[in-house]
């Protein structure tokens, strides 16, 4: 583990919260400076289950930071390390969220106004986190960013020869059709309409129109099962977009920071939104 400062924000990188098969996945923590309890946003990357890291929440860590979020963005098993990933990852993200409640304290987080941003895959995992029995209590905000919200439809959508690599029967282990259950409990679309009950959560899901690796369809569709559940939830629709610009990282010529487009026209919609977990 490794800290430091950057202008309002403490930063910890690689901090051990017990996930993964070898229990040893880390987490970085963007705090802000002052007595709090802050408001805490708990970040899920993106990389279809199958690549990518914390870091990439590099970029918008300290800025929410300097904000008055603490941000913990989470590392969690990938099914190009362990294949099927699932149900791992799973336990993985919601063991970062029990670390989160744990340690919310030392961490001078207030545990009542805890949100989920996720992208792509990330965005996927952040919208069970405010679904599922397990987890849903404690969530009271999602940032969805061009997430997979009907996974037996990305399946589908990704089968040769649209792509080769199969990410979704690499993350279940098994095609929808021969785990169709699993594929639709790990689906937010499908949890959202078997509930009773609106959700509690509110939702951003922001999206471009141009996404020709996670087709904004799945955005548009989760919006409207929402709204016909009663939740509270806006989208922001990105013309021109496409998928992969929300995170950063500096060997992946699509990913943006924050100062960046189409990243500069979300952040002030995104602070807007998160303005409503109470006061910063």
């Amino acid at each position: 583990m490794n800290s430091q400062t950057n202008a309002s924000a403490q930063i910890r990188h690689d901090v051990p919260y017990g996930g993964g098969p070898q229990g040893d996945l880390c987490l970085d923590t963007y705090l802000p400076e002052g007595a709090g309890p802050h408001p805490a946003l708990l970040c899920l990357h993106g990389g279809a289950w199958q690549h990518g890291s914390q870091r990439q929440y590099q970029s918008w860590g300290p800025w929410l930071a300097e904000r008055g979020y603490a941000v913990i963005a989470v590392d969690y098993r990938l099914s190009s390390q362990v294949s099927p990933a699932w149900p791992g990852v799973w336990d993985d993200v919601c063991r970062s969220l029990d670390w989160l409640l744990k340690n919310a304290s030392s961490l001078r987080i207030d545990p009542a106004r805890i949100g989920a941003i996720g992208d792509s895959a990330g965005g996927h995992m952040a919208a069970m986190l405010s679904l599922h029995e397990r987890t849903a209590r404690h969530v009271r905000a999602v940032v969805g960013v061009y997430g997979i919200y009907d996974l037996p439809a990305w399946w589908r959508a990704t089968q040769p020869p649209e792509r080769s690599d199969d990410p979704v029967v690499s993350l279940m282990g098994k095609p929808y059709d021969e785990m169709k259950d699993a594929y639709e409990d790990f689906s937010p679309v499908h949890r959202l309409q078997k509930m009773a009950d609106p959700p509690t959560a509110r939702y951003f899901i922001i999206y471009g129109d141009q996404d020709k690796r996670v087709p904004h369809v799945q955005s548009e569709q989760f919006v409207a099962a929402l709204s016909e559940k009663g939740a509270k939830v806006e989208a922001l629709r990105i013309p021109g977009a496409g998928h992969s610009w929300f995170t950063y990282a500096d060997d992946h010529p699509l990913r943006r920071r924050v100062d960046e487009e189409p990243n500069t026209t979300v952040a002030p919609s995104l602070l807007r939104f998160l303005g409503d977990m109470g006061p910063a």
